[in-house]
């Protein structure tokens, strides 16, 4: 059975030498018998890890165990090998049961992954700062022009053939759809650039504090929008909580026909052992099945600017919120039947 089994498997003395060993030794590391009889089993450990490997191995000779324990094996070739250890000290018999498995692939896999990982984290960072700083920067001299055109457009209205008026409209209309296109980046970007405060958020509290600032949007398509108590509370960032909720409310009165009545959103919730479910229920036009994925992708729209207006952000800040908060959002949804979206927040 020894001879069978790929990983090292053996008995090391007390007094510094194995006295059973497999083929696997071999196999693996290039060692003949005879070599491993006579050479001191510390010496076949890298030098690094020779401190460490020395500890475990008291323990072992104590008549304790190990189960988990990865070192370097020296190869003949002259490269090393990371062998994960499990271990069994036997005092009476004078000896330690050993068997490693061969981790070096592994190993080699976790590291280049955390080295991809490290790379992508840095590159996100660099361009939510670019995201940022460039949205920022923008905006100044937007306003500018936005307030210029807008003066062109109050002194000179009329004053001009319909062909300038039309130039100027289109043209205020460009800087104000632009304007609200940097305000949308800049709420994007301090997602993930700024540190999250996080509190305890009675849900409650933070709907009818978002309804308050909703006033006017949903007076304006007289919508109705249903609070199914109790809410609860959940961890979080207030701030961010409000912005996910405030553009999932928004969204629920924007995409209505109009044409079954007004707008009627209800808000619930739902608590498992984990976390919040919250619900946010509409009457809209629905999603078809194909297109519930794509909504959540920055820019991404599914109607053109003169049926309903937006950047295409709000959804991507919604997923980038729940999920900075450890979460996720979903749709369930039916063209023409209206949308159910979820959000599920974990309850720490």
């Amino acid at each position: 059975m020894l001879g069978l089994s790929p990983d090292l498997l053996g008995a090391a003395g007390f007094d510094g030498y194995l006295k059973l060993f497999n083929p696997a030794w071999m196999q693996m590391l290039g060692w003949a018998d005879e070599q491993l009889r006579s050479t001191p089993y510390i010496e076949l450990v890298h030098p690094d890890d020779r401190d460490a490997t020395l500890r475990i191995i008291e323990g072992l000779v104590a008549g304790g165990t190990v189960e988990a324990y990865v070192c370097r094996i020296l190869h003949t070739d002259g490269g090393h090998r990371h062998i994960l250890w499990s271990g069994q000290g036997s005092p009476g018999d004078g000896c330690f049961y050993i068997a490693g498995k061969d981790i070096t692939e592994r190993q080699r896999l976790e590291h280049e992954l955390a080295l991809r990982a490290d790379k992508l984290e840095r590159s996100n960072a660099e361009l939510q700062e670019f995201a940022y700083i460039a949205s920022h920067d923008l905006a100044e001299p937007l306003r500018m022009i936005t307030a210029y055109l807008q003066l062109l457009q109050h002194r000179y209205g009329g004053r001009l053939d319909e062909t300038a008026d039309e130039f100027i409209g289109y043209a205020v209309g460009g800087a104000e759809r632009m304007k609200a296109l940097i305000d949308d980046l800049l709420a994007y970007s301090r997602i993930g650039s700024h540190e999250m405060q996080c509190d305890r958020v009675d849900l409650g509290e933070l709907l009818h504090a978002v309804l308050l600032g909703l006033q006017q949007a949903v007076g304006e398509r007289h919508a109705r929008v249903e609070l199914v108590e109790p809410l609860g509370s959940v961890g979080g960032d207030r701030t961010q909580l409000g912005q996910l909720v405030q553009n999932l409310i928004s969204n629920a009165v924007k995409f209505h026909s109009g044409e079954d009545g007004p707008p009627v959103v209800t808000i619930s919730t739902a608590q498992d052992a984990d976390g919040v479910r919250i619900d946010v229920t509409d009457n809209g036009i629905g999603i078809a099945q194909g297109h519930q994925e794509r909504i959540f992708k920055m820019f991404d729209r599914l109607h053109g600017r003169d049926e309903y207006d937006g950047t295409g952000i709000g959804l991507s800040l919604c997923r980038r919120i729940a999920e900075r908060h450890g979460g996720r959002i979903w749709v369930e949804s039916e063209l023409g039947t209206g949308s159910i979206f979820h959000v599920w927040l974990p309850s720490a």
